[in-house]
């Protein structure tokens, strides 16, 4: 191949309250909250809550709400966004 290829990774390296935080920043919050699949069994939203994905999804929802000043603040800092 004669070309230059880029491949971004944004999420990589935010963990899951900070990809919380970085939907709510642009607004989409709900959005990805209830439109998005993560689950193992292929329950779209919150999912099952009893797969491992479902579970790692809740926590990180729940530590951005019980922080999200803080989660914020750390997922500006990582991106670069004001």
């Amino acid at each position: 191949m004669a070309s230059n290829i880029r491949f971004e990774t944004p999420l990589m390296w935010l963990n899951k309250a900070e990809t919380w935080a970085l939907a709510d920043y642009w607004g989409k919050l709900d959005l990805v909250r209830n439109e998005t699949l993560t689950c193992y069994n292929g329950v779209k939203g919150d999912g099952c809550g009893e797969c491992a994905a479902c579970h790692l999804r809740a926590n990180g929802l729940n530590q951005y709400f019980a922080d999200k000043v803080g989660v914020m603040t750390q997922m500006k800092r990582k991106t670069g966004l004001n």
